[in-house]
């Protein structure tokens, strides 16, 4: 298998079932950013932490490389808008959307089924990505609503358990 290869690449690793998440922080100048990321999982129960990674090519990369926390907000079957707006490359992603700033002060989005503020332990750097690993210090359950699934390269709602 070699690098030449990406559509294979691609269509193989589209056949895992993942979240949306929108991962945000606050950069210098107290701006806000965030991006859309799929690459999201649980890393331990005790302590709680989760790893994440941005993709070098991201207009955000730099902000979430160096950043010293961050929120990952689960989106709902309902959010695939507040999913694509946030996978836009330069555009306000906040502008029209529902969001506060936390105790933690970081950009929190309404409305999502979970999202949970870490701050940063470790990162890692591989390939054209950056693994980074957070320790979960708050943990907000919103909306009730079932979780928006990526697979094949598109938008799924959840199914019928088995």
């Amino acid at each position: 298998m070699t690098s030449s290869q990406p559509d294979l690449i691609r269509s193989a690793f589209g056949r895992f079932a993942t979240g949306v998440t929108v991962v945000t922080t606050v950069g210098t100048n107290d701006r806000k950013v965030g991006m859309t990321a799929s690459s999201f999982n649980s890393v331990s129960l005790d302590p709680p932490m989760v790893l994440w990674s941005a993709g070098t090519q991201a207009s955000e990369y730099e902000v979430f490389a160096n950043c010293d926390k961050f929120a990952v907000h689960v989106l709902s079957e309902k959010q695939t808008d507040l999913s694509n707006r946030f996978a836009t490359p330069d555009i306000d992603k906040f502008e029209g959307v529902d969001w506060q700033l936390s105790s933690n002060n970081l950009p929190v989005l309404s409305d999502c089924p979970l999202c949970l503020q870490c701050e940063t332990v470790a990162s890692h750097q591989a390939s054209d990505h950056k693994i980074i690993i957070g320790l979960v210090i708050d943990v907000d359950f919103g909306s009730e609503e079932p979780p928006l699934l990526y697979y094949g390269s598109a938008y799924h709602k959840l199914g019928d358990s088995i």
